[in-house]
C-alpha cells in the first residue's frame, strides 16, 4: 500500500510540472500588444523595423529604397507603377527600359572669338594633321633664304608681310620679295603697315594700316588679301578691330597654337621641344623673318629643325587657304556710298582683277 501510495504522489507531481522552455503564453504573449497590425511580423525596440527598412502596410516598403504602393518602387532607383521602372535607366510602361538620354553628335570647335562681318579668329588648322609654317615680319633680309630653303624642301608656307618695319615698301626689294613668295606658291597675308596693334588705334586708323598695306600688295601680285596676322596676336573680341577688319573684306584674322619663341630669342632647343609636342591636332606655327639678335644662320637652322620634326610627326604641310578651307585672297573691293567715315556706309563692289605677270 505504502508503495502505492508513494507512486501515485509522483505521478501527481510529474503531471504538474510545467516542462516547457518557452515563456508562459500570459507573459509573452507574443506581444500583441506592442507589435501592431503586423504583430507577428513586425519587431519592435532591438532588431525590430523601423524607419530604414521598415514594413509598412500590405508589406510594403516606404522612405529610402522602400517598398511603397503594391511592392512598387519610387524615387532613384526604385520600382513604380506595376513594376516598372522610372528615372535614369529605369523600367517604364509595361516593363520597358527607358531610352538613355542621347547625346548630340559632338560638332567641330568653332573658330576662337567671335566675329565682326564675315571675320573669324582662326588660330589652328580646322583638320588634324595639317600644319601651316608662318612667318611674319617680312620682307627682309633673310626672306630669300627662307624661300630658297622651302623650294629645297618642296615646302610651301604663308607669309605674314609687313609694309613698313624690316623693309619699306618703297624698296623695290619690298615688291620682288613679295612677288616672289607668291609665285613661289606660297600664300601672302596681310600683317599691317606699321605692325601696330589694332586695339589701341582708332576705326581710321585700323583702316589706314590695313589699306596702305593691300595697296602694296596688290600692285605686287595683283590680288589682295583676305588673310590678315594682328600684331601680336591681339584684337580677338574687340569689337572695334573686328568689325573693322570685317567690314574690308578680311574673313580671317589668324594666330597660332605652336610659337617657336624666336621673337623671344628662344634657342633652337626650345622649338624643338614646341614642334615635338605636337600630338596630331590641326597646327599653325609661329615664325618670324627677323627678330632681334637674329641672323641667317639661325633662322634657316630653326625653319629647317622645324619642318624636319613636323614631317616626321606625320604632318601634312599645307598654305593657310588649305589650312582653314577659306580663299587667301578675293576679288571684291570697297566703295564708299557717302563722305561719312561710318564701317555702315560701305559696300562690296565684286571686280575681277587680272594676275600680274611676274
Amino acid at each position: 500500500m505504502k508503495s502505492f501510495i508513494f507512486a501515485s504522489i509522483a505521478i501527481l507531481s510529474l503531471f504538474g510540472k510545467n516542462t516547457s522552455t518557452a515563456a508562459p503564453v500570459d507573459v509573452e504573449k507574443r506581444q500583441w500588444d506592442n507589435w501592431g497590425n503586423n504583430g507577428w511580423n513586425q519587431w519592435n525596440n532591438n532588431n525590430q523595423w523601423n524607419n530604414n527598412n521598415q514594413w509598412n502596410n500590405n508589406n510594403q516598403w516606404d522612405n529610402n529604397n522602400q517598398w511603397n504602393n503594391n511592392n512598387q518602387w519610387n524615387n532613384n532607383n526604385q520600382w513604380n507603377n506595376n513594376n516598372q521602372w522610372n528615372n535614369n535607366n529605369q523600367w517604364n510602361n509595361n516593363n520597358q527600359w527607358n531610352q538613355p538620354v542621347q547625346q548630340a553628335p559632338a560638332t567641330p570647335a568653332a573658330p576662337q572669338g567671335g566675329q565682326g562681318g564675315g571675320l573669324k579668329f582662326y588660330s589652328q588648322c580646322v583638320n588634324p594633321n595639317e600644319w601651316a609654317m608662318t612667318f611674319d615680319d617680312g620682307p627682309t633680309q633673310f626672306a630669300d633664304a627662307i624661300l630658297d630653303l622651302l623650294k629645297e624642301k618642296n615646302m610651301k608656307a604663308t607669309f605674314f608681310v609687313v609694309g613698313n618695319l624690316y623693309m619699306n615698301t618703297a624698296d623695290s626689294n619690298w615688291a620682288r620679295i613679295v612677288k616672289r613668295m607668291y609665285n613661289e606658291g606660297h600664300v601672302v597675308g596681310s600683317h599691317t603697315f606699321n605692325h601696330k596693334d589694332l586695339t589701341t588705334l582708332s576705326t581710321d586708323q585700323i583702316k589706314s594700316e590695313m589699306t596702305q598695306l593691300e595697296d602694296a600688295i596688290s600692285q605686287a601680285i595683283g590680288k589682295k588679301p583676305a588673310f590678315m596676322r594682328p600684331p601680336y596676336g591681339s584684337g580677338n573680341g574687340n569689337q572695334n578691330v573686328m568689325s573693322t577688319l570685317g567690314s574690308l573684306g578680311y574673313t580671317a584674322a589668324i594666330t597660332w597654337n605652336l610659337d617657336s619663341g624666336d621673337w623671344d630669342n628662344k634657342d633652337i632647343n626650345y622649338a624643338k621641344q614646341v614642334f615635338s609636342g605636337a600630338n596630331g591636332q590641326g597646327s599653325i606655327s609661329l615664325n618670324h623673318l627677323q627678330y632681334n639678335g637674329s641672323t641667317k644662320e639661325s633662322i634657316i637652322a630653326l625653319a629647317s629643325a622645324e619642318i624636319d620634326i613636323m614631317l616626321s610627326k606625320g604632318y601634312t604641310p599645307v598654305t593657310m587657304d588649305k589650312c582653314l578651307g577659306l580663299n587667301a585672297y578675293h576679288t571684291s573691293k570697297m566703295k564708299r556710298n557717302s563722305d561719312t567715315d561710318s564701317i555702315n556706309n560701305y559696300n562690296f563692289q565684286e571686280i575681277t582683277i587680272n594676275k600680274k605677270k611676274s
